[in-house]
């Protein structure tokens, strides 16, 4: 795909993520959690994988995915999220996130930070090639508050590829992001 400056988009051009004020926002990041803000199984193992990434790729000291689900009860639990609609594309409209679902949340988990992930939608098209797999594409759309509060300190909007024949994300993917989201925060490794 085409850039409007007319450069091919690669993979790291895809994965724009985290708007974030040009400031520190604190100097002890103990205890973010990331979480999945849908209950289908995209947003779930999204947020699995995303929080690996994170914890290698940042000094932040990652809420467990398991402890995440024994604090949560039925988790994942649907927390309305920042879109409008999420066809082949995400219509972002961040007013919509439910706040004080996401508070509950943060009590039950007792993290500084909390990064909620939803992923609605996925494309795929064409198929596999003689030297190249053709991908389908999940989208995402992710918020990140800051507690106690529930401020909302960065949002993003990415796209990651799902690898059908191995049932899982493509790492590579995942990884750019939370390097990016570490660098953004000021918490790289």
């Amino acid at each position: 795909m085409a850039l409007p400056d007319g450069r091919r988009e690669s993979v790291p051009d895809r994965l724009r993520h985290l708007s974030t004020p040009p400031r520190t926002l604190r100097g002890q990041w103990e205890k973010p959690a990331v979480i999945a803000g849908l209950t289908n199984p995209s947003s779930l193992q999204a947020a699995q994988t995303f929080a690996d990434e994170v914890a290698k790729a940042s000094r932040f000291h990652v809420l467990p995915q398991k402890q995440v689900a024994q604090a949560i009860p039925n988790y994942p639990q649907l927390i309305k999220g920042p879109y409008a609609s999420a066809y082949f594309e995400i219509d972002e409209d961040y007013a919509k996130t439910d706040v004080g679902r996401v508070r509950e949340i943060q009590k039950q988990l007792g993290a500084d930070y909390l990064y909620i992930l939803w992923a609605p939608t996925s494309v795929q098209s064409g198929g596999k090639g003689l030297f190249f797999k053709n991908y389908p594409v999940v989208h995402v759309v992710a918020q990140f508050f800051e507690f106690p509060g529930g401020k909302e300190i960065g949002r993003g909007k990415y796209m990651i590829r799902f690898d059908d024949d191995r049932n899982e994300f493509v790492r590579d993917d995942l990884a750019a992001v939370a390097k990016e989201f570490a660098a953004k925060t000021s918490m790289p490794k």
